[in-house]
């Protein structure tokens, strides 16, 4: 069985029975108890679960704590094995610009551990969680988009236009024809000018991104992200 495949039949058992050992878990993926163990100190470090004696419970807090607009999220297990893999292309003292997507969102836990990091984001919910792991981060400021949680407008970019990034990381609505779109003028803005004011593009792109319908505002082109991180080798 693929590891991550296990890992979210793990999630699953969880979230129907609460709290299961290692032995209950064995029986039902038919696997060993070291793979078992592996996977469970994974899905621990990424806050999904707390290891218990012989086991491991479900971290409800985890989904409990998330704002209105992450918890009806769709692929959640997907964005974070993603965002896992977007972290380890940041190096220490980067200064970083995050979008206020859904899918960036759940980059917050592997931005802990790099010293120095400082993040600027138009997500006003991004920046509670990062204050909460001490990750020094800049709010942009703006005017609140209700539907999307997403600060934009003048005042927001001017506040990036100030600034020179490593790298961004955002996500969009879809891809079309090697293109990425979204929805909201304003937010295609924002992120059009963190686009111009940092030094590498990173797009997340989980499965649901790529489809045969085209958008209203286009972003920019796959070809001129520094990489397109999804699910796949690499």
């Amino acid at each position: 069985m693929l590891q991550l495949k296990r890992q979210d039949d793990i999630l699953r058992l969880l979230k129907k029975e609460k709290e299961m050992t290692v032995k209950e878990l064995c029986a039902a993926l038919y696997c060993s108890p070291a793979t078992v163990r592996r996977d469970l100190t994974e899905l621990e470090r990424r806050g999904l679960l707390k290891r218990s004696f012989g086991g491991a419970v479900l971290n409800e807090n985890f989904f409990d704590q998330q704002p209105l607009s992450i918890r009806g999220v769709k692929n959640i297990a997907e964005k974070q094995r993603i965002c896992a893999k977007a972290a380890q292309l940041l190096h220490a003292a980067e200064t970083v610009f995050i979008d206020a997507s859904s899918t960036t969102y759940f980059l917050a836990p592997y931005l802990k551990d790099i010293p120095n990091l400082t993040v600027i984001t138009n997500n006003p919910h991004l920046n509670i969680v990062l204050s909460e792991m001490k990750v020094h981060n800049y709010c942009t400021g703006g005017e609140m988009l209700n539907s999307s949680i997403a600060l934009v407008g003048s005042e927001a970019e001017r506040f990036v236009r100030g600034i020179r990034a490593d790298a961004f990381f955002f996500s969009a609505r879809g891809v079309y024809g090697g293109e990425i779109y979204d929805t909201s003028k304003a937010e295609r803005d924002m992120k059009r000018v963190m686009l111009e004011h940092s030094g590498r593009h990173y797009f997340l792109c989980d499965s649901s991104k790529r489809g045969d319908q085209a958008y209203p505002y286009r972003i920019a082109a796959l070809e001129e992200m520094d990489a397109v991180i999804d699910e796949g080798k690499g």
